[in-house]
C-alpha cells in the first residue's frame, strides 16, 4: 500500500492542487483558466482537472486508475471553503485524523461540506478500481450570496458536525438523484470551448448547487428512516441502479433485476426506496425522461427514435409522459 502525506496552507482548489503537486510529483498544465494535474505512481494514475468557472467557484474533475491500495493524509493549515462532492463510481473511506468519524463514498453518493481552521484527514482508496469524482469548491462569500434568507440556517452538518477552538467541520451525505446525474452528464460532455464553455459549467454547478441546497432542506426537516441497511445491499442497489440506467431501451423485470443483484424483489423494493427516495419503476421513468431531455436538446434524431432510445414503442405514448413531465411536448421542446 502507498501512503501520500500531503501539507497544504493554501485555501483555494487551484492552490491546493499546485501544492499537492509540488510534494507529490507530477506534471501540471495551466491554460484558458483551467489546471490539470496528471502524475503516475507504482500505484497507478492519478487525474485532476480544475476549473475556474467564475471568481470564487471551482469545478475539479479526478479520475485515478488504482492498481494499488493508496491512502492520501492531508495535513491541511487554515482552510476555510465550502464544497460539494459527487462520486461517480470507484470507492473511497474518509477519515478525519484524532475523531471517530467515517464517511464511506460510493457511487451515487453525493456531499457537501464547510471546513474551517486545521483539518487533518484520511482517505483510503482501494486497489483495482477506476475513481471518478467530480467537485464544486465554493468559497464563503460567493455561498452566503447564494443562499436565500430561509436557507442560512439550513442544518449542514446532517452525517457528521465537529467544533472546537481551532477546527470547525459540518457534512451532509445524500444519494444523488437521476436530475442531478443528468446535469453531471452535461458537466462531462461540455459541447463549447472557450468563454461559453466557462459560462456553461458555471450554469451547470449553480444547477448542481440548486439541486443539493434544496436536498439538504428536504433531509433536514424529514425523519430519518429506522432501518439501517447493510453495506452490501447498498452496493446491490447501486447496482440495481447502474442496470436500470444501462438499459432503459429494455429495462429487466423486477423480479429479473433482483435475480442479478442477488436479492429477493421485496427487499430489491425496501432499499431502492429507502436508497433513491422513489420506486424502481419510478426512478427508471425519471432517467427515461432526463435522457429524452437530453436527446432532444442534442437534436438527437426524430422524436420516434429518441422515443424508441428510452423504451417506448409508441411514440404518442412517449410524447405523452413527457408534456406530463416537463409539461410541453417532445416536438415544442426540441425547437425551443
Amino acid at each position: 500500500m502507498t501512503t501520500l502525506n500531503i501539507a497544504l496552507s493554501a485555501d483555494t482548489i487551484p492552490m491546493m492542487l499546485q501544492a499537492s503537486q509540488q510534494q507529490t510529483g507530477g506534471s501540471v498544465l495551466a491554460e484558458a483558466g483551467e489546471l490539470c494535474w496528471d502524475f503516475q505512481q507504482p500505484f497507478g494514475v492519478w487525474q485532476s482537472r480544475c476549473i475556474q468557472v467564475r471568481d470564487g467557484l471551482d469545478l475539479v474533475l479526478t479520475r485515478a486508475d488504482l492498481q494499488q491500495d493508496v491512502t492520501f493524509i492531508e495535513d491541511i493549515e487554515q482552510l476555510s471553503a465550502w464544497a460539494i462532492q459527487f462520486c461517480l463510481s470507484g470507492h473511497c473511506v474518509q477519515r478525519l485524523q484524532h475523531h471517530d468519524a467515517e464517511i464511506v463514498i460510493h457511487p451515487g453518493t453525493n456531499l457537501i461540506g464547510f471546513m474551517a481552521g486545521k483539518i487533518q484527514t484520511k482517505m483510503d482508496y482501494t486497489a483495482n478500481q477506476v475513481v471518478e469524482m467530480l467537485n464544486i469548491g465554493i468559497q464563503p462569500q460567493l455561498f452566503e450570496t447564494l443562499l436565500s434568507s430561509d436557507q442560512k440556517y439550513l442544518n449542514f452538518g446532517q452525517t457528521f458536525a465537529l467544533q472546537t477552538t481551532e477546527t470547525e467541520i459540518q457534512v451532509t451525505a445524500n444519494q444523488t438523484t437521476p436530475a442531478m446525474l443528468t446535469v453531471l452528464h452535461k458537466i462531462m460532455h461540455c459541447p463549447y470551448q472557450g468563454s461559453l464553455k466557462r459560462l456553461y459549467l458555471e450554469s451547470k454547478a449553480l444547477e448542481l448547487i440548486v439541486m443539493k441546497l434544496a436536498q439538504v432542506q428536504q433531509t433536514g426537516s424529514t425523519p430519518k428512516p429506522k432501518v439501517q441497511i447493510k453495506a452490501d445491499d447498498i452496493d446491490r442497489l447501486h447496482r440495481a441502479r447502474d442496470i436500470l440506467v444501462c438499459n432503459l431501451e429494455d429495462p429487466p423485470s423486477l423480479k429479473s433485476l433482483a435475480r442479478q443483484v442477488e436479492m429477493n424483489d421485496h427487499k430489491l423494493k425496501l432499499g431502492f426506496r429507502q436508497v433513491f427516495g422513489t420506486t424502481v419503476f419510478g426512478y427508471l421513468h425519471q432517467c427515461r425522461m432526463e435522457k429524452a431531455q437530453w436527446l432532444l436538446e442534442q437534436r438527437a434524431g426524430s422524436i420516434a427514435h429518441i422515443a424508441q432510445a428510452v423504451g417506448y414503442a409508441s411514440p404518442s405514448q412517449f410524447s405523452a409522459a413527457f408534456k406530463r413531465k416537463f409539461g410541453v411536448t417532445p416536438r415544442s421542446y426540441k425547437s425551443l
